[in-house]
């Protein structure tokens, strides 16, 4: 079973998310064990390339398929368009999220980033809503790489 692992290691973000390919699709399970009080944004952004300040060179979230808005995490009833990386909000704690018609090798390379502010889900009035959620700085970020024992 192919598998995949970010691990976040900083000073204001410790966590590990690890990747799975099941039947139905991806399986993403996230533990975050520091992490500042509030919602933080959650996205698997296109680049893992993590050089330069504030994790920029990350590019945009993640999407498999036409260019579209901004939206919530899986399952989320208020938007249907959403990027294939908006995964909503988190803060510490356990989650889990499956991804449909994405497996490891999609993801592999790219890079999961948890944002300074809660993710709007597209929802909001602010000029980067529909493109980020208006959640803010990048303060935490991690590559997806393979596990292989």
């Amino acid at each position: 079973m192919e598998k995949a692992v970010a691990v976040f290691n900083s000073r204001s973000v410790k966590g590990t998310v690890l990747f799975t390919n099941r039947k139905n699709g991806l399986y993403i399970e996230a533990e975050f064990t520091q992490l500042s009080k509030g919602l933080h944004g959650f996205h698997i952004h296109k680049a893992g390339d993590l050089r330069g300040e504030g994790c920029k060179l990350a590019c945009d979230h993640y999407h498999k398929g036409p260019p579209c808005n901004h939206g919530g995490p899986p399952g989320f009833k208020g938007r249907n368009e959403r990027h294939t990386g908006d995964l909503g909000n988190v803060t510490l704690g356990r989650y889990t999220y499956t991804l449909h018609d994405v497996t490891v090798s999609d993801v592999l390379g790219r890079s999961v980033i948890i944002h300074a502010d809660e993710d709007d889900y597209g929802l909001g009035d602010k000029e980067d809503s529909h493109t980020t959620g208006h959640s803010g700085a990048r303060i935490g970020c991690a590559v997806i790489g393979r596990v292989l024992c």
